[in-house]
Order: structure tokens, then C-alpha cells, then sequence
């Protein structure tokens, strides 16, 4: 499956645009306002694509981290960096589920991990297995995680006609329902809770317990 998408966004990197599907575009914005950016955050952007959404947190923050399974993504990322002069961000190749696979990123103290878009190619056992990996990658400095995605939370054969204007493609992308993707951090540190933006997009936010 990695190989499968790693081929597809290799080759969709030079014309991939992040804001194509409106609700793609809303869900990176609530993502970032939850995220909650201030000047000693490090954060984490797992699947970061051609790293518009880290790029611009970086403006607040103090470092960002973008990780994506794309090379071809990765060097759109470090374009964008350069030609907005944004010197406080750094891109390294990572899955879900091996997120540091050329980065320690245990080393980087991480505040915040953030997702966009992302989980939905996953499965929802490895859904699972990608929050414990985002658990564990944070540590300790880890106060939030913040994922927003294609979510089920109404049944999606009663509204056809709005999978275009998700980018959701069946067959393709594996969504959950909001309450699978909530059950991803049963027995956690973390208290999650779900934001609605469409009957099949939401976010999540998790907060850890103190």
C-alpha cells in the first residue's frame, strides 16, 4: 500500500494543488486554529504534501516538521520553503507508520502533531497503530494531537453526490466513521473530540490528560 501511494503522489507532485477540494481547504484551516500555534511550538505535519500548512504555522511557531512518503512532494515542500524564505521548517521522507524513518524525530520535542487529509489511505486497524505511533514519536512534550479528514459521520451512499466536492474516492481512499476514528485513542493519555464540518469531513482534536 505505501509502495501504491508513493507512486501516486510521486507522480501528482509538480500539479498537486492542497486547497483543489473546498473542503480539503476548510479542514486544513480548522486543523491549524485548533492546533492552537504559539512561538515555542515545535509541530509535527505527518503527510505534509507539498507543505503548505506547515509553512504557514512556521510564521507563529518555532519550528515545524513536515514528513510525507513523497519525494516528489518532499522537494515541492523545500521549494516553497525557499521561496518563501521560511528557514524554520525541515522535511523528511516518513510514513504513519514509521514516522521517523530519517529523522529522530523523539530528539525534536514535538508540542504538536497535525494531520490533513492523510489517514483516509489508511486502514482502520492502521489508523490505530498511526495514533500510537504519533503517541509515542510526541513523548513527553506532546500536549495535542489535531487530524482532520474525510470522516463518516452520516452514511455516505445517501449523499453521492457529494464525493467530488471531498475528493473522496471509493475504492481508493478507506475512510472511517467519526466514532472509529475517536476509538483510535481509547485506552490513551489523550481526550479527543470531534468537530463537524461536512456529513463526511471532520476533526479531530486530542488533547493529553494532565
Amino acid at each position: 500500500m505505501d509502495e501504491a501511494v508513493k507512486k501516486r503522489f510521486d507522480s501528482a507532485s509538480k500539479e498537486y494543488v492542497t486547497d483543489r477540494f473546498v473542503w480539503r481547504y476548510r479542514s486544513a484551516c480548522l486543523v491549524s486554529k485548533l492546533a492552537e500555534p504559539c512561538s515555542n511550538d515545535i509541530i509535527l505535519d505527518i503527510g505534509c504534501g507539498p507543505g503548505k500548512q506547515i509553512i504557514d504555522l512556521c510564521a507563529s511557531i518555532k519550528q515545524g516538521i513536515g514528513i510525507d512518503i513523497s519525494d516528489g512532494m518532499l522537494e515541492e515542500a523545500r521549494k516553497n520553503a525557499r521561496n518563501q524564505n521560511v528557514a524554520n521548517v525541515e522535511f523528511h521522507i516518513g510514513t504513519f507508520d514509521k514516522p521517523d524513518k530519517n529523522c529522530n524525530l523523539k530528539e525534536k520535542h514535538i508540542t504538536k502533531i497535525i494531520s490533513n487529509y492523510a489517514l483516509h489511505h489508511l486502514s482502520l486497524k492502521e489508523k490505530q497503530q498511526a495514533v500510537g505511533q504519533m503517541i509515542a514519536t510526541g513523548g513527553p512534550s506532546l500536549q495535542s494531537i489535531v487530524i482532520g479528514d474525510l470522516m463518516f459521520f452520516e452514511d455516505p451512499e445517501n449523499i453521492q453526490d457529494e464525493f467530488e466536492t471531498t475528493g473522496y474516492v471509493p475504492g481508493i481512499d478507506v475512510p472511517s466513521t467519526v466514532e472509529e476514528m475517536c476509538g483510535c485513542f481509547a485506552n490513551t493519555s489523550f481526550v479527543v473530540e470531534a468537530h463537524k464540518l461536512h456529513p463526511l469531513v471532520g476533526v479531530l482534536i486530542a488533547k493529553k490528560l494532565p
